[in-house]
């Protein structure tokens, strides 16, 4: 991989093993990406790979239609998803997609996560759906439901994917990350009471 994007691969890689130990993200599905800031590409853990393995070697810059310009491994399949939501909404600086297991849970039955605590409704805008698309990968079918929700809702900033966890954006990673910490602890909160 290019020293060029050393700063993103430093930052992609940080918060893919916090997710990995907190056990937000476990064995090697989900994924997450920070745009290239003033291009239209993205630095995107690739397919196959664990959170506690992401580093230079096991990510890839792609464009937003997700094609690969530097690295040579296979990008996520969510890519194109990650790219849509880049190219849709220009304040996105970093995507979080994992299983989280509390998010995970609440998803299965319900519409909305619900807020519990003042700080939850306050950070995430009060508003977190949760979108069915039956699949283990967001289907390009969904995506102008979901980019058009997002649209409706400024300030959301994250939803959950029924039986597939939870999604987060924000400026930059360190803000997705946070975002989907909270919306984890807000789901156990909520399943909890």
């Amino acid at each position: 991989m290019d020293f060029e994007y050393e700063q993103e691969i430093k930052e992609l890689s940080q918060a893919a093993k916090r997710f990995y130990r907190q056990g937000y993200q476990m064995s090697n599905g989900g994924n997450l990406s920070i745009r290239i800031a003033g291009r239209e590409l993205m630095l995107v853990k690739a397919t196959d790979v664990a959170f506690d393995e992401v580093g230079r070697e096991t990510a890839v810059v792609t464009d937003f239609d997700g094609n690969v310009v530097a690295g040579d491994k296979k990008p996520s399949k969510e890519a194109l998803l990650h790219g849509a939501l880049y190219r849709t909404f220009p304040q996105i600086g970093a995507i979080m997609h994992c299983h989280s297991p509390y998010a995970t849970a609440w998803a299965a039955a319900h519409d909305q996560l619900d807020f519990a605590t003042h700080h939850s409704r306050m950070k995430l805008h009060g508003y977190v759906p949760v979108f069915d698309t039956h699949s283990y990968a967001v289907p390009k079918e969904y995506f102008p439901h979901i980019l058009k929700e997002l649209a409706e809702h400024p300030g959301m900033c994250g939803f959950l994917l029924r039986a597939h966890g939870q999604v987060t954006m924000g400026r930059d990673m360190r803000e997705a990350v946070y975002l989907a910490e909270l919306v984890e602890e807000t789901a156990q909160i909520a399943i909890l009471s």
